[in-house]
């Protein structure tokens, strides 16, 4: 049997339904990723509803060991958990940046060769969720986490005992191996535990964290550097993954759950919380198989423009605003102010931080009302491309933030650059935010090759180092920045896309068809 529950006098009323009803009653997330609502439908099955009247979008089974009904603190436990590991993932590969000059003149190399290790890094953690991802949709998020984290630990311990730069860039690959596998599974378990009209708060939350792990290591790693070494660097990496290693080991239980109608009507056994920490084999999907196909499912999700276009928009997003800075920072910084890594990394920290809270303190809820009032206009139909309108803002504050920066350095102190930064991290903030929610709604079964693919963006910003300084050499920091501003405005307007077309995109290309009951 499975269930749906009504709001009949302010509370909630279960009732039972077989699974021929439910099948014939439709899908809410269905009705609602499509714009459509299925009046026959709702006239003749009463479901679940949300604070607001609304239909709870996926509609939750009867077992309690259903990740969207486990109790709101276990939620936020798990959450708190996975945005941590996603934190450590640029929070590895960053903490090291401000001693890279100490690094070079250990191994003998120039600077430019030295930051070769943290490139490394980045490429394989942006790679690795495309074998990660798949083996957590088949063992479980919950083991294929903690090796991912045993992996990073690993790696980092090896980097700071590294005896030649050849080593020190092959432990590097293997530690970001590690954290890319940590970073792909934290949107799946948001859309594991969390509902439709609550992921826009969930991924904000998840979101400060990615966005902020390299701001936290810019402020740390160049003190840690200048006090103890570059190698320690590497070993606090290595600490704070074994504590997320701690955690996980008894705080974050499997929330991988087949919604298989037929499935959940003939199930009967409902799992304990150690059995969901532990039982591996019985958390795993009865029937489910891993193919060689599925390790290249990501890449299929990509003829979506739904998905192609977010993609696009959020790889220039995290290049220009996060990891522009974190590269060129140091050389601009030391020209124009002659400040020290330490300062320098703090000056960083501080300003992306600020900005990074305010826009979440912005987004996260602001997200969800807007999807929420845009609903009630029409016909308490949900579409993912109301989402996008609180986008928008992303177009106005982050190319104004590059445009600040540029036009501010070597012309003013050294606080109105740092201005710059927060205002268009700010814009980034918002943009993650709506950008996952807004995939997530989309495509929910395939929320983990989804975010793949985000972990991939990140993974691809290295190119910023290549042509961001070169290129304000020859024609100046201004107007550089101003070309970065322009390209960055101009792939926003696939978005704008979106958001007149997008329901007719999605329509007309259907949707895929593996991983239809996650």
């Amino acid at each position: 049997m499975s269930y749906t529950a009504a709001r009949v006098n302010g509370r909630q009323e279960t009732t039972f339904l077989d699974s021929k009803s439910v099948s014939e009653a439709g899908d809410p997330e269905e009705q609602s990723s499509h714009g459509e609502k299925d009046s026959r439908s709702s006239a003749s099955v009463e479901w679940r509803l949300d604070s607001n009247g609304l239909p709870l979008v996926p509609q939750p089974s009867r077992f309690k060991d259903d990740p969207l009904n486990w109790p709101s603190w276990l939620k936020w436990t798990v959450l708190l958990q996975v945005g941590f590991m996603a934190f450590l993932g640029p929070y590895n590969s960053a903490l090291v940046n401000p001693s890279l000059v100490l690094l070079s003149k250990k191994f003998q190399v120039s600077s430019k060769i030295a930051a070769y290790s943290t490139t490394t890094a980045i490429i394989v953690g942006g790679v690795s969720p495309f074998l990660f991802a798949p083996l957590a949709n088949y063992y479980g998020r919950r083991p294929v986490t903690l090796i991912a984290i045993l992996i990073t630990v690993a790696g980092s311990i090896a980097s700071g005992k590294a005896p030649t730069f050849s080593a020190l860039v092959g432990t590097r690959a293997l530690s970001g191996f590690g954290f890319g596998g940590m970073m792909s599974i934290g949107t799946a378990c948001v859309n594991d535990m969390y509902f439709l009209h609550e992921r826009g708060k969930a991924t904000g939350v998840y979101t400060i964290f990615v966005t902020n792990g390299a701001h936290v290591a810019a402020l740390i790693g160049g003190f840690l550097g200048q006090a103890a070494g570059w190698q320690w660097d590497y070993y606090l990496g290595a600490i704070s993954a074994a504590l997320s290693f701690g955690l996980a080991v008894f705080l974050f239980p499997e929330t991988l759950f087949s919604r298989d109608p037929i499935f959940l009507s003939t199930r009967s056994h409902e799992r304990t919380y150690t059995q969901m920490l532990w039982d591996f084999k019985g958390n795993m999907i009865p029937g489910r198989h891993l193919h060689a196909t599925d390790f290249l499912q990501s890449f299929r999700m990509l003829k979506y423009p739904s998905i192609f276009f977010p993609f696009w928009y959020y790889t220039w997003s995290w290049t220009f605003i996060n990891v522009m800075p974190a590269i060129s920072l140091a050389t601009i910084y030391t020209h124009f102010y002659e400040m020290k890594s330490g300062s320098i990394g703090a000056s960083l920290g501080v300003s992306l931080i600020i900005g990074t809270l305010l826009g979440e303190i912005f987004a996260g809820k602001a997200s969800d009302y807007v999807m929420y009032r845009m609903a009630k206009r029409n016909n308490d139909i949900r579409k993912p491309e109301y989402r996008l309108y609180l986008c928008t803002l992303s177009a106005i504050f982050m190319p104004l933030g590059i445009i600040i920066f540029g036009a501010c350095i070597g012309k003013t102190g050294f606080v109105p650059p740092l201005v710059g930064l927060s205002v268009g991290v700010f814009g980034l903030q918002i943009a993650s935010t709506t950008l996952y929610a807004y995939i997530s709604d989309c495509y929910k079964p395939q929320t983990p090759e989804s975010g793949v693919l985000f972990n991939l963006s990140r993974g691809l910003s290295f190119v910023v180092g290549y042509f961001a300084l070169p290129y304000a050499a020859e024609v100046g920091y201004f107007w550089a920045w101003f070309t970065f501003a322009a390209v960055l405005f101009a792939f926003f307007l696939p978005i704008a896309a979106l958001m007149r077309w997008g329901e007719r995109w999605r329509l007309r290309l259907g949707k895929p068809t593996f991983h239809r009951y996650l």
